[in-house]
């Protein structure tokens, strides 16, 4: 009885380890890995968490800054194009990103594009004290990150330079063509600064770079002529009752730390030479969050007419230009209804690589 009610034990004691044991085992089989806890798409199609990147702005004193991005900036991946899409005065990258990617799903280039939205912060915006940000006005001008007083600042030109440099990388991006720096309103004045006044362009050999400037309300003149409704022609404006029209943004004159790296005369022939399309919604004649001073008036009645009045400058002293002029129908001041437009997507279709 004894050897018996010991076999027992034992079996027993066998079978309770054998279940603690399997129990042990299922547990960490179920038990995710690190890396497999989260997996993200590629392309990232929604602007989430997901699709938000950050990269370093390196210098004394290193910086980071956000973007959303459809794919890693630090893998190899097999796009052929980047559109980098700027956001407007509202800083809402988010959504500047959701416009592009649908622009590219309805074209079926969601693997061959990949779309980045800058994010260029205000003070309000800064959440930690590596976040890089910049007055109100002055990201859109290219001008020097704040404060004034740090070790050393960026201009928000210098970050599009950043990105175009990561993108030309070969070990990443070994079959990328072509960057399209885009943009909507604020963003499109973005641009077509940054179209005038950067250096890389034409000095990296193995990628092209084009402009997409949609319903700007500023642009960069390269003299002091104005179009005048009295003689029907452009003219130098009554300096007495526009003093400072001509100063850097709208003009050459006065220009900030990034612009005056350039040359006046190397600054004209950037404008004349790069490949820049002014989108142009007809509807977007109203003076809705127009400026209305007068160095703004003197650009034109509102935003299709000043673009319509700055491709006639270019026209005028300009002996010849790579500056393109679509018109978007029924399209007032709305980034959808310019790149979503058939009109849009066409012309995106045809700048985007085969």
């Amino acid at each position: 009885m004894n050897i018996s009610r010991s076999i027992f034990i034992l079996i027993v004691s066998l079978i309770a380890f054998s279940c603690e044991d399997e129990k042990e085992t299922k547990s960490k089989d179920e038990e995710p890995l690190d890396d497999e806890k989260k997996v993200i798409s590629i392309p990232c199609l929604s602007a989430n968490d997901d699709c938000k990147q950050t990269i370093l702005l390196n210098g004394s004193k290193n910086y980071t800054f956000d973007i959303y991005s459809t794919h890693p900036l630090d893998s190899v991946m097999m796009v052929k194009d980047a559109i980098i899409f700027v956001h407007g005065k509202d800083r809402n990258a988010n959504q500047y990103f959701n416009t592009m990617v649908k622009a590219i799903e309805n074209l079926k280039k969601t693997k061959d594009v990949i779309v980045i939205a800058p994010m260029f912060k205000n003070e309000e915006d800064v959440f930690n004290n590596t976040d890089i940000y910049w007055s109100y006005l002055g990201w859109r001008y290219g001008n020097n990150s704040q404060p004034s007083s740090s070790v050393n600042r960026h201009s928000s030109f210098s970050v599009i330079d950043t990105l175009i440099n990561k993108l030309s990388n070969k070990n990443h991006f070994p079959k990328l063509n072509k960057v399209f720096i885009g943009g909507h309103s604020a963003g499109a004045q973005f641009a077509q600064l940054y179209s005038a006044g950067n250096s890389i362009d034409g000095n990296i050999s193995s990628i092209e770079i084009g402009y997409w400037i949609a319903n700007s309300q500023f642009f960069l003149y390269t003299n002091g002529n104005r179009w005048s409704d009295i003689v029907s022609d452009f003219a130098v404006p009554d300096l007495s009752e526009c003093e400072g029209y001509n100063e850097y943004p709208r003009g050459l004159e006065d220009r900030n730390t990034f612009m005056n790296k350039l040359s006046i005369e190397k600054i004209k022939e950037n404008i004349s030479s790069r490949n820049v399309t002014l989108l142009l919604g007809e509807e977007d004649i109203t003076n809705s969050a127009l400026t209305t001073t007068c160095y703004a008036m003197l650009l034109g009645k509102h935003r299709f007419d000043r673009g319509a009045k700055y491709f006639s400058f270019l026209s005028k002293y300009f002996s010849s230009h790579n500056y393109k002029k679509i018109t978007i129908p029924k399209a007032d001041h709305d980034k959808d209804k310019i790149y979503l437009s058939t009109e849009g997507l066409s012309f995106i279709s045809k700048q985007l690589s085969n």
